[in-house]
């Protein structure tokens, strides 16, 4: 034991630790800050912070910047789209602060901003009793799906990946699961997610990012063979587990728009990959009719096909 006190604070050790023991030691506490300013802060003037951020992060010289100018290039050129830097960050970051802000409001309140069509076809899937694979993207302000649902009256749970700092995972979690929401580390294997669709729970999966780590295939994404994780189509087919596709969308007014699908019902005589080229097509219509919305900076098209 003294042996190993001893090494990890040698000479060559401590040029390493003070930087990481201090930037672990910030995080949680800036997380707290950025989500207590963005309660009290008015809408309007999050707003403006965000536009602000947004522009500051598209001149500065990162990576994601590199990742969105190759994407304007080659998908965006080929689709038709565009899409401004600093309105792609702006569109994320007024996101999370209306989340924030959301968070520590009122029912009422989150009804007035959040607007839902399509109820019923959340009704009509959960009523045969096997729960419902519910199918979004890092599209519009989605960390306010969850709640919107639950306001609706359904059980809801969501499959995420915990942050690298646990700190901050923890304290983002908890705010998820504030209006009662089930979560599920995508790492903890497939028995929490079958108990939650046993259970007849509606059960958010995001499936529009090549994902490491995660059982995938090829499926056309905006026109591009994109990795897709293939568990949402696998469980479906399998269990007859219906699905849902789901998106939520700034309007002008501020406001946001909840869409809920048809459910879809699979079987084992559809094929993993027919499903995963569906929900990809559904996926890719939500970009293509608000692209600043979506998520550019992410690599979608990271893994290519050999």
């Amino acid at each position: 034991m003294t042996d190993h006190i001893l090494n990890m604070y040698s000479p060559a050790n401590m040029k390493k630790i003070p930087f990481k023991i201090f930037r672990h030691a910030l995080t949680v506490p800036a997380v707290k800050i950025v989500i207590f300013s963005a309660a009290i802060t008015p809408r309007v003037i999050s707003r403006f912070y965000a536009g602000m951020l947004g522009w500051l992060l598209s001149i500065l010289p990162l990576p994601s910047n590199r990742i969105i100018k190759k994407h304007q290039q080659g998908v965006m050129a080929n689709n038709g789209i565009q899409a401004a830097v600093a309105n792609i960050y702006t569109s994320v970051l007024t996101g999370f602060f209306d989340f924030f802000y959301l968070s520590y409001r009122s029912d009422n309140a989150f009804r007035k901003i959040v607007k839902v069509e399509g109820s019923d076809n959340m009704g009509k899937a959960l009523s045969h009793g096997r729960g419902v694979i519910a199918i979004t993207a890092h599209y519009g302000p989605w960390e306010l799906l969850p709640r919107a649902m639950k306001l609706l009256g359904f059980d809801i749970g969501v499959v995420g990946r915990a942050l690298s700092q646990k700190g901050a995972s923890d304290v983002l979690d908890k705010l998820r699961r504030k209006p009662g929401i089930h979560t599920v580390d995508r790492n903890a294997g497939v028995a929490p997610i079958l108990r939650l669709l046993r259970n007849n729970i509606a059960l958010g999966i995001l499936i529009d990012q090549d994902t490491k780590g995660v059982q995938s295939e090829f499926a056309d994404f905006l026109g591009r063979p994109a990795l897709t994780p293939v568990a949402p189509a696998v469980l479906s087919r399998r269990l007859e587990v219906p699905v849902v596709t789901l998106h939520i969308t700034r309007q002008k007014d501020k406001t946001y728009l909840l869409e809920i699908d048809e459910p879809l019902f699979f079987t084992k005589e559809d094929s993993v990959s027919d499903i995963l080229t569906l929900l990809n097509e559904r996926i890719s219509q939500w970009i293509l009719s608000a692209p600043e919305q979506w998520v550019w900076f992410h690599n979608r098209w990271r893994t290519q096909r050999k």
